[in-house]
């Protein structure tokens, strides 16, 4: 079985085909170690069967959470996730929502936490422009920044970057 479980939500796919091009880039550095999983067809078991999470969520309009995510948030309030280290990437529109700018990261990120997670897998702000972000602290992401309208150009090369760290951090 593998020790990493990615597990992301997607409503237009955007943030499936990014998770598949990082379980991708994992794969060429420890083949077989991640298992990728769709939210909206998970259940709290296939959290809890994993001791590293790396987990994806879009931002919505406004700020909002990703519909298969809100929908799994009062699952995960019933979990203890203590010792569980968790990695967040996050897709948002930095020139067309720059106010809440991978907000559903921070709130995603804020949940695991409060459940005893520990966080992995920050990233720096810099090279991004936005006003606001429930993601950020000081100029650090909880996690990785994806914006596939205004810098799809860079998704790769940050994914290539991400994930070695998240795997010396993670320590596998």
């Amino acid at each position: 079985m593998a020790k990493v479980g990615l597990i992301y939500g997607s409503n237009t796919g955007n943030t499936e085909f990014v998770a598949y091009q990082m379980k991708d880039e994992f794969d060429k550095l420890r083949p077989g170690l991640v298992e990728v999983h769709n939210i909206g067809q998970s259940t709290p078991e296939t959290l809890m069967k994993y001791e590293y999470l790396v987990i994806g969520v879009p931002t919505w309009n406004t700020g909002q959470i990703q519909d298969d995510w809100e929908a799994f948030l009062p699952k995960l309030a019933a979990l203890d996730l203590t010792g569980k280290k968790l990695a967040i990437f996050g897709i948002g529109d930095q020139n067309g929502y720059g106010y809440n700018f991978l907000d559903a990261v921070g709130m995603l990120g804020d949940a695991f936490l409060d459940r005893g997670a520990q966080l992995w897998g920050m990233w720096s702000a810099k090279g991004y422009e936005f006003a606001e972000s429930k993601a950020t602290v000081e100029d650090v992401f909880m996690g990785l920044g994806i914006d596939q309208d205004g810098q799809r150009d860079l998704t790769t090369e940050r994914i290539q970057k991400w994930v070695p760290q998240v795997l010396a951090q993670f320590g596998v």
